[in-house]
């Protein structure tokens, strides 16, 4: 190949007007420089591709001096200059081609760990021991979702209506959320899954469809292999700290309808923006909450005879 032909060549793949044979040969004359790849961003790449390209073509309009010596040097710099270009171009092209990885983070924990991960949303995970989680740094703007790839975990979901949350399984077992608190036990090596509600209401699926809707204390037992699925009652044995700084009304309201599975009306819309600065646990009931925010700001409430249906009156 003439220094002229090398360099349309080059030209033609920068303006990306190279035809399959064209980039064949390209490709070919890249793979026998068995370089290591060069680490650039690819803005980086182009313009150190293109400051080389004009050096080149410089060079060659130079008139030498000593004919035949100038020919040898020249066309070994030459050479390399285009071989270098051409490794830039080639690395620009797969860089361009290649699907970025996603922007998410692994963590394992040992035999006898236990780790506590905060999300990007102020959602919290208890990670237990023998377990493998995945999430994302940051989670997209329509909804949230994580993977537990093994063991067992506690979650406590920050309530986000129009952010649903998403835990996946490895056995296709999802568990999605809007706000509450719940856990997870889904081991390789056990043909079952377990999903345990602590506090508020979560919905289990697979790809053939809902497998149950679980309410506070109750639990869902999905056997892999048979695809059968239980639901029970059980005490629940953890809880969780309710806490609210300067809270409205509103806040306060929408807090505990997720967290106890209730509904809570207010007499008068205008209750909504009183201000509450306490700190409870689902350990209480929530008559017994509302009795204290009540008093708090001299309200009364009554309930349903099922204590699933409350209203805030003066």
């Amino acid at each position: 190949m003439t220094e002229e032909q090398a360099k349309e060549l080059l030209q033609k793949y920068l303006d990306k007007r190279v035809n399959p044979q064209e980039l064949k040969k390209v490709e070919e004359w890249y793979a026998t420089l068995n370089q290591e790849r060069i680490e650039l961003a690819a803005d980086r790449k182009a313009a150190i591709g293109e400051q080389t390209l004009v050096r080149l073509q410089a060079a060659m309009r130079q008139k030498p001096k000593h004919d035949k010596v100038f020919k040898i040097q020249s066309f070994v710099r030459i050479a390399a200059t285009v071989l270098l270009i051409i490794t830039l171009g080639i690395s620009i092209w797969k860089l361009n081609t290649k699907v970025k990885p996603e922007n998410q983070v692994t963590v394992v924990t040992g035999n006898t760990d236990r780790k506590r991960i905060t999300l990007s949303d102020g959602s919290v995970v208890l990670l237990g021991p023998s377990a493998k989680l995945c999430y994302p740094k940051a989670f997209a703007s329509n909804n949230r979702q994580i993977a537990l790839k093994e063991g067992e975990a506690f979650f406590e979901i920050v309530h986000q209506e129009k952010r649903p949350f998403t835990v996946h399984t490895t056995s296709g077992v999802d568990i999605s959320v809007l706000g509450t608190s719940f856990s997870v036990k889904s081991y390789r090596a056990s043909k079952h899954i377990e999903v345990a509600v602590v506090t508020g209401k979560v919905a289990v699926s697979n790809k053939k469809g809902n497998l149950g809707t679980l309410i506070k204390d109750e639990f869902l037992t999905y056997d892999k292999s048979a695809g059968r699925v239980a639901i029970g009652k059980t005490k629940a044995m953890t809880f969780i700290e309710l806490a609210f700084d300067g809270a409205s009304l509103e806040q306060v309201i929408n807090k505990l309808q997720y967290v106890y599975s209730i509904r809570i009306s207010l007499s008068d819309s205008a209750l909504s923006k009183l201000k509450s600065t306490a700190v409870f646990s689902s350990r209480q009931s929530p008559e017994e909450i509302l009795d204290i925010i009540c008093s708090l700001h001299h309200l009364k409430f009554n309930g349903s005879k099922n204590h699933k249906t409350f209203n805030i009156y003066r």
